[in-house]
């Protein structure tokens, strides 16, 4: 009776070590680091955000890391809950990797090469970064639901480039954060 209870002892133990073993290993993201958004959802935790918007875009910054799945990719569903959810205030998925067809990192970099942009024009869900120093660069992504286009005009080339395109839902979260974030990253006048 003694060996039987120091036996299962000993084997609880063992148990409850395999479990927290096996829960630190199982606690790996896709992409090995964790948390998943590495602090981009952070911006979703502010006051007067929508409910939920954070923890939808944790799951799918973590998805996009995914390498396999059975039907469509899971970040698609969990893109489309969080643009359903979303207000017109709250901000787009942070971490939308599709990419914009409408411009190039390189051209979209030519925009703000200088460092400064003439402006910055929009809101929640359209937005355009202009540079006016002669000749004109210009982006715009609209994420209106059922109008979303990208348009890229460069005139410093001869023809100018000139690109307006309806692009899909992920594509058109895609060039607003490229929008977005080079809005952020030049000074204004």
């Amino acid at each position: 009776m003694i060996k039987n209870t120091l036996l299962n002892m000993v084997a609880a133990a063992l148990l409850t070590g395999l479990t927290f073993v096996s829960g630190s290993a199982m606690a790996q993201t896709p992409d090995g680091s964790t948390p998943a958004n590495e602090g981009v959802c952070n911006v979703l935790q502010a006051s007067g955000v929508s409910p939920g918007l954070y923890g939808l875009c944790v799951a799918y910054c973590e998805a996009q890391d995914l390498d396999s799945f059975d039907k469509s990719p899971p970040n698609a569903k969990i893109l489309a809950n969080y643009n359903k959810r979303k207000q017109s205030s709250d901000p787009a998925m942070p971490c939308v990797k599709a990419p914009c067809p409408c411009w190039s990192n390189a051209e979209m970099a030519a925009i703000t090469g200088d460092g400064a942009a003439s402006a910055c024009l929009g809101g929640a869900a359209k937005l355009q970064l202009v540079d006016n120093v002669s000749p004109t660069r210009f982006a715009e992504a609209d994420t209106n639901v059922g109008r979303e286009t990208c348009r890229y005009i460069d005139q410093t080339l001869t023809p100018a480039t000139v690109r307006n395109l309806s692009i899909s839902p992920a594509e058109a979260q895609s060039c607003y954060a490229a929008v977005q974030s080079a809005c952020q990253s030049v000074v204004l006048p």
